[in-house]
């Protein structure tokens, strides 16, 4: 694990060196040189310096506190990451734009390890997204403050459970979607409008316009269109969500997501990237422990899009695969992948403006996106010895013997699949000749 550059390294070495020596050896102590010569003259004593010198001290403290605190907090994380882990390997370096801000999107296996890894070789300064909740509790909250983290408030930590139960009903309209620019290809409908009935509800009082109806036991918030009464309203459902549109029989208990005004949030994001700062975001919306990515929140592409619209800042979105091997025991492993930086199409931007289902195209044409890219960078493995086989077999394939950090995260990641196959087929009889 690098906290910092090998060059910064040797030279903050040699700095500390070169201010002993000075400190050490009054003959070329220029503090002592100084008050040899100017004491007679001016009167000046080492006491005049010193106070010049706290005074500076604690002016550079105060007035750079976050960004001591933030090194601070570096440094004892770094320490403890490498008590916890025996090997942290940092692959796709140069993936990560020099200067400038970035957006980091990574895997959320771990909920806090994962920030802290991310931090930790990233090499810039990065600001992450949390949960308000989290920003409140203590220790917890200290720490993201010390790390300049922008607190974001979710609707599901404020959930609260609807009165009575609904049913979709068969009766549906297509979503209306706005006209086309002239010369422009009409927007493909992502969503459709389902008419709800409850029993025993009061969606009139609970509810407003622009709130979700989350059905018990789904990850998935169907948000409102329309109140008709206290037991009929219209909710919007992703077309893709097929378990919704089909069941028209089923009682559903359902939790209400208040809508929640993130304009604030954004604002500060803005803030932060426009000043040259990073942003990190695990777009999976909560730490999990499958194997395979999580829908991604749409947060990253408004923010990318928000960025280009109000500021002209094209964000590079760098996807950050974070890989645990024994991740739950002591002198584990990991390997942080960083992949190629993904950006919005310029020309994409007259369809977010125009909102409705072409705002909805743009952002999933966005999302999906930056979901192979971070796919690109997960390599789903048994265990750490395996990866290193594959790395191995990828080095002995000629084919793919290049320097290209994408091309060796791809060969890495069809090696991991194919083996995968292998795996499933055989078990653990795979044949000699394949072996």
């Amino acid at each position: 694990m690098v906290l910092v550059g090998d060059v910064d390294a040797i030279k903050t070495q040699l700095a500390i060196l070169v201010a002993a020596l000075l400190l050490t050896v009054d003959a070329v102590n220029p503090v002592k040189i100084f008050l040899t010569v100017f004491e007679p003259l001016l009167g000046i004593t080492t006491f005049h310096l010193s106070t010049i010198y706290m005074s500076l001290i604690t002016y550079i403290f105060f007035t750079e506190i976050n960004e001591i605190l933030y090194f601070s907090v570096k440094i004892f994380f770094h320490s403890i990451l490498s008590i916890f882990f025996s090997q942290v390997e940092i692959i796709g370096m140069d993936n990560i734009p020099r200067n400038g801000p970035v957006i980091f999107v990574g895997n959320h296996a771990n909920q806090f390890v994962d920030g802290i890894m991310l931090m930790m070789t990233a090499q810039h300064k990065v600001s992450f997204l949390v949960a308000e909740k989290s920003w409140y509790r203590p220790i917890i909250g200290h720490f993201a403050y010390a790390m300049g983290a922008v607190p974001v408030a979710r609707a599901q930590d404020k959930s609260k459970k609807g009165s009575g139960s609904f049913k979709l009903t068969a009766s549906r309209r297509a979503s209306d979607a706005p006209a086309p620019a002239d010369g422009a290809a009409a927007a493909k409908a992502t969503t459709t409008t389902v008419t709800v009935s409850g029993s025993g509800t009061a969606f009139s009082d609970e509810l407003r316009v622009g709130d979700k109806c989350r059905v018990a036991g789904s990850d998935v918030g169907l948000k409102v269109v329309r109140i008709q009464s206290d037991e009929a309203l219209e909710l919007e459902v992703p077309l893709d969500r097929k378990e919704f549109l089909a069941d028209t029989t089923t009682e559903h208990k359902f939790d209400i997501l208040e809508r929640v005004d993130q304009s604030t949030v954004y604002n500060k994001v803005l803030n932060k990237l426009e000043k040259g700062g990073c942003i990190g975001i695990f777009p999976e919306g909560g730490s999990h422990d499958r194997t395979e990515l999580l829908p991604l929140k749409v947060g990253v592409a408004l923010i990318a899009y928000t960025a280009f619209e109000k500021r002209g800042m094209n964000i590079p979105i760098v996807p950050v695969g974070l890989n645990y091997f024994q991740a739950h025991r002591f002198r584990g492993k990991a390997i942080v992948e960083y992949g190629a930086p993904i950006f919005l199409k310029p020309e994409t931007l007259p369809q977010y403006q125009a909102g409705g289902d072409e705002k909805r195209a743009v952002c999933n044409e966005l999302l999906a996106h930056i979901t192979d890219g971070m796919r690109s960078v997960l390599v789903t493995t048994p265990d750490y010895e395996t990866l290193k086989h594959i790395h191995a077999a990828r080095r002995l394939w000629k084919r793919y013997n290049t320097d290209d950090t994408q091309k060796k995260q791809d060969m890495t990641r069809r090696f991991s699949f194919g083996l995968q196959q292998l795996m499933a087929k055989f078990g653990d009889k795979i044949p000699p000749e394949l072996q």
